[in-house]
């Protein structure tokens, strides 16, 4: 079918806004009302409580880390700036470590992404060589973002792209050094998903209950099977495969503080596995609150934690409580205060590069920096 044009562009505005209001937006309106009942009977069998906020907690020595990342586009190359940052709360150590890579730029997104990612790792680790050779051991690393990214999946096509192969290797590396001293050492560490986009939960839920899949699922199975009928509907074709999750964990929450979803396996969630052999099937995730206005956000966990689930929601409980952001883990919002590239400090960076390469091979510099052909228009 041939789509009509239109008259005026305000004509055509108007008709797609009617479209949308009268159509998408009421078929969204009728799923979240089948959310709102759904929610109450999945919160009396999902939730559980978190230990209250203890101000002993506030004493424990937790490593917090975080990245940032910048780019900037140009007609053949993008410059891209990475960085992480560790803040123990004990000793007040701080590192810092960043990274600057020249590009194509079709890759520059994710070959930054997957650079931040690995930048974290490493310079956790080397905070943790540290403490091992004055003989100390931290209580948890907390984490910021996904335990899972970026999946196998990836390699599927790194051959074809040798900045995303390169990037992709060396943050597996890393990546398997850190999570084998971690286990290795028993050293307790949770990643903290502020905006979790993802509907891994519910689609862990579901696969779980689809393929039989029980282990390392803190909700009994007959429990799982009683909720069959509303976790289905996160299904592929389901009612509620095109909406985020968060609308409903919002919902299962409501008004309550202090509180948790049970855990569940959630790497079974993903379109392949991750490239962490000792975490392959062995993430653990749920959903937390403890601030009544503040919104839950999601935590991942290697399995072999399990049993310390309590211990690690209490961390996170007091660290959130007693927080400058009430709601989120102290130590996580000084690192992510830190680790935030500022725009200005960034260009100043990039800026300083370009000037070198002016320097070192004039006759090349405009082929490299040359601004892209619509930002100059």
């Amino acid at each position: 079918m041939i789509m009509q044009a239109y008259e005026t562009e305000i004509d055509g505005y108007i008709s797609e806004l009617n479209k949308k209001r009268f159509k998408e937006l009421h078929e969204i309106k009728t799923t979240f009302q089948k959310m709102d009942k759904d929610a109450e009977t999945l919160s009396s069998h999902l939730l559980v409580d978190v230990p209250k906020p203890s101000t002993d907690d506030l004493n424990r020595n937790v490593i917090a880390v975080d990245g940032s990342n910048y780019q900037e586009k140009y007609e053949s190359v993008s410059a891209t700036i990475a960085t992480a940052y560790v803040y123990m709360t004990h000793g007040s150590m701080e590192r810092y470590l960043p990274q600057i890579s020249i590009v194509p730029p079709y890759y520059a997104t994710l070959v930054n992404s997957i650079n931040m990612k690995r930048l974290e790792y490493e310079i956790a680790r080397d905070v943790l060589n540290r403490l091992e050779k004055m003989e100390q051991s931290p209580s948890i690393v907390l984490l910021d973002g996904t335990i899972t990214f970026p999946d196998e999946a990836l390699s599927e096509y790194s051959d074809l792209a040798p900045w995303i192969k390169q990037a992709y290797d060396q943050y597996t590396k890393i990546a398997n050094d850190f999570y084998e001293y971690i286990l290795d050492k028993n050293v307790l560490v949770a990643s903290v998903v502020k905006d979790s986009l993802a509907n891994k939960y519910f689609i862990s839920l579901y696969t779980s209950l689809k393929e039989k899949k029980f282990s390392n699922l803190e909700i009994p199975n007959e429990e799982l099977s009683d909720l069959n009928l509303i976790i289905n509907k996160w299904g592929k074709n389901g009612e509620y495969a095109s909406v985020s999750e968060f609308g409903m964990i919002k919902r299962i929450f409501s008004d309550l503080t202090f509180k948790r979803t049970k855990y569940i396996e959630v790497t079974q969630a993903l379109r392949a596995e991750i490239p962490i052999s000792q975490l392959k099937g062995s993430v653990i995730g749920f959903y937390i609150k403890t601030i009544d206005s503040q919104k839950p956000f999601f935590v991942e966990v290697p399995a072999k934690f399990k049993d310390e689930i309590d211990t690690i929601s209490q961390v996170i409980s007091s660290f959130s409580y007693y927080s400058l952001r009430p709601g989120y883990p102290m130590p996580l919002y000084i690192a992510h205060k830190k680790a935030e590239l500022k725009k200005k400090n960034a260009r100043n960076i990039i800026a300083l590069f370009k000037n070198l390469t002016r320097k070192d091979f004039p006759e090349y510099y405009y082929y490299l920096w040359e601004d892209r052909f619509h930002e100059s228009l």
